[in-house]
């Protein structure tokens, strides 16, 4: 076992650069057991295997999860396997700097005994379900209203959480990645880029901006390899992907909340982009996060 780590103290600001939110916090029997989930797009998170097993195929490696452990999760792309009777406890979020990678150098996308996490995680699904001794994914990610004292608390139950979370992953040798003071100005690109609707695929940066779409543009080759419009586009799809997998709406609901002006053309576009209709996708991977 790797040396524990401290975790780093870093200045307000770059605490606030986070994008941070958390998605949901289930606990149930898994859908489809015995056979393999199609390539879906997952968030950072963690999940218990409270009994059964699970196999993840991700980064061109396969790993085993057993009871007892837990299973560290990079967001990306991944397919898994879940043993009959398999049964989870987990956690989805993302926590990511302005230009939407990692909060970790390393690839987590591990399995590993956790028992402090583990506790802290049941604590986070008591807060959030109360007495219930099961939730799905789907209930978890439903829509609901909350007051605004059920929305702090809310809060304040997943930030006490996330932070034995991250303790676990320092203990575990997981490195955070500091960000440079150099990278700001690409990350305020990548900042504003996101906050954009995702039907805006041709971005012209705002009056005020502090630079000027030349500099942007070479700023995003310099760093990603790709432009603006590109980076949007790639967004676009991750959208695309993510409410196929995990939203009820319809495929032409989808289709004009991102820009699409007819379905079909929508149907095409993400045919290109992956070799599958959303059709397809959906049905391979509906029902199949972890």
């Amino acid at each position: 076992m790797p040396k524990p780590k401290a975790i780093p103290q870093l200045p307000a600001d770059v605490w606030r650069s986070l994008r941070h939110e958390w998605l949901w916090v289930y606990r149930s029997p898994v859908p489809q057991p015995g056979v393999w989930s199609a390539e879906i797009p997952v968030p950072a998170g963690v999940f218990f295997v409270e009994h059964g097993e699970v196999r993840i195929r991700t980064d061109g490696k396969e790993t085993r999860v057993p009871r007892g452990q837990a299973f560290f999760s990079s967001p990306q792309m991944r397919r898994h396997w879940f043993a009959p009777d398999t049964r989870l406890l987990s956690v989805g979020f993302r926590s990511q700097w302005p230009d939407g990678t990692s909060l970790f150098r390393n690839a987590l996308n591990f399995a590993a005994e956790a028992p402090d996490l583990r506790k802290a995680t049941q604590r986070l699904f008591s807060s959030i379900h109360g007495a219930q001794k099961a939730v799905t994914y789907r209930q978890a990610i439903d829509a609901r209203v909350y007051s605004a004292s059920e929305w702090v608390a809310r809060e304040a139950a997943y930030a006490a959480w996330f932070a034995v979370w991250m303790g676990a992953v320092q203990d575990l040798g997981v490195e955070l990645e500091v960000r440079p003071r150099s990278r700001r100005r690409v990350d305020q690109i990548v900042a504003w880029l996101q906050a954009l609707p995702p039907d805006q695929t041709t971005p012209t940066l705002p009056p005020g901006f502090p630079i000027g779409s030349r500099r942007a543009e070479q700023l995003m080759q310099q760093h990603f390899g790709i432009g603006l419009r590109m980076f949007m586009e790639r967004r676009r799809l991750e959208i695309a992907r993510e409410r196929i997998v995990a939203d009820g709406a319809t495929f032409k609901e989808i289709a004009f909340a991102l820009g699409f002006r007819h379905a079909s053309h929508f149907t095409a576009w993400f045919r290109r982009h992956t070799g599958v209709s959303p059709t397809e996708y959906r049905l391979r991977g509906v029902g199949q996060a972890a």
